[in-house]
């Protein structure tokens, strides 16, 4: 006996990406929609013919009709896929709730809500042990279950839940914990799960798939789906696909002056062959001189033009005035006084005197070049 299947979780459909653009945010929310295509496409290739999904198919419980639809018709385009969906912590099932709006809208045959704790077949010698979710804090291990749950001897036994694994953690402060030794107590051949955005493995039979399209800037993996093999005997292979359109980036760079942007510029390179799918969030320290800082500007500005998106911190990035920055000052006396006053404050303990003497030192100069370069000019 050889069953194949693709484990997903944490789809997100619907959600928001209020702190971007409009436009980048629409399209996000669209290219979670596409990572159906692409799961199927991924099912198709390793001849997976099911897909479980590991809770939170959708982002909360008031998405309009219209979104709830769009998900539905592009998982039903792809018939020859069977697509077991279960409720988490976002879209619980509960009366009123968003998969009494689901089931509203006549579910094609290849679309199954997980709405029951109860063993179903997915084929001959293969149970699925789902633990879908009534609320976002349902007080209980919600595998519980599992372990009392009766299947035909030399039956392959999988199981499906949403929430933390006690010892290892979630997103925030999950309140819905799920034993760390699940599929050992209840004998599972393999425990799915989902919540935990990032792609990893508790044990050798028990996984986070992770969300298949990334929608932050984590360090934990997002962007994958699983390929699940179960063999007879409880042998279980894991296969790790990417499945995500675009790529989310976190990096941190400490500069001492323009040329460590060289570092920078590698990093960012190696990340994607498609820099026009690449979101990043640069995180800088160290210090600069007033000149470096407007180079630092003008590399911001070539490298946004480069990426979908940039966003560029840098409160650790002390301004440290050099000899050269003051020289382009030094036509005006009283702005070279004002400089060097304002350069003892960028030294001061208080953070926010310090950040308004930086603005207003990289504002003079900025003003000061500008005005040196009109007259050589």
């Amino acid at each position: 006996m050889t069953f194949r299947f693709i484990h997903s979780a944490d789809w997100h459909i619907g959600k928001p990406f209020r702190s971007l653009p409009d436009r980048l945010s629409g399209e996000l929310a669209t290219a979670r929609i596409d990572a159906i295509d692409r799961i199927a496409a991924i099912a198709r290739a390793r001849a997976a013919s099911h897909v479980l999904v590991a809770g939170d198919v959708f982002d909360g419980p008031d998405l309009p009709r219209v979104e709830i639809r769009r998900a539905l018709e592009r998982m039903a385009q792809h018939s020859s896929i069977q697509w077991l969906l279960m409720p988490g912590n976002h879209d619980p099932l509960r009366m009123g709730g968003i998969w009494d709006r689901v089931r509203q809208l006549d579910l094609p045959n290849n679309i199954l809500v997980l709405a029951t704790p109860e063993p179903i077949a997915l084929a001959p010698n293969v149970v699925l042990l789902p633990a879908p979710l009534t609320s976002n804090n349902p007080g209980d291990d919600p595998s519980r279950w599992m372990e009392t749950a009766r299947t035909q001897p030399g039956v392959a036994r999988i199981g499906l839940a949403h929430g933390s694994v006690q010892g290892f953690g979630s997103d925030g402060d999950s309140a819905v914990l799920i034993a760390a030794d699940r599929a050992l107590r209840a004998g599972l051949d393999y425990l799915a799960l989902g919540d935990w955005h990032g792609t990893r493995s508790i044990t050798a039979n028990t996984w986070y798939a992770g969300t298949p399209e990334p929608d932050r800037f984590p360090d934990n993996d997002p962007g994958n789906v699983l390929c699940v093999t179960v063999e007879s005997g409880g042998k279980v292979s894991v296969e790790k696909v990417r499945s995500s359109h675009f790529t989310w980036a976190k990096i941190n760079a400490r500069l001492q002056s323009c040329e460590d942007l060289d570092g920078v510029d590698r990093e960012l390179s190696s990340l994607s062959d498609l820099p026009r799918n690449l979101l990043v969030k640069l995180q800088l320290a160290g210090s600069l001189s007033l000149a470096d800082h407007g180079a630092l500007d003008v590399w911001r500005e070539g490298w946004s033009a480069r990426l979908k998106w940039l966003d560029v911190e840098h409160d650790g990035l002390i301004v440290r005035p050099t000899v050269t920055d003051f020289d382009v000052l030094k036509k005006s006396p009283a702005l070279l006084e004002v400089a060097q006053r304002l350069s003892h404050r960028v030294d001061g303990d208080d953070k926010h005197n310090r950040d308004a003497a930086s603005l207003a030192l990289l504002r003079l100069y900025g003003f000061a070049a500008e005005a040196v370069n009109e007259a050589q000019s």
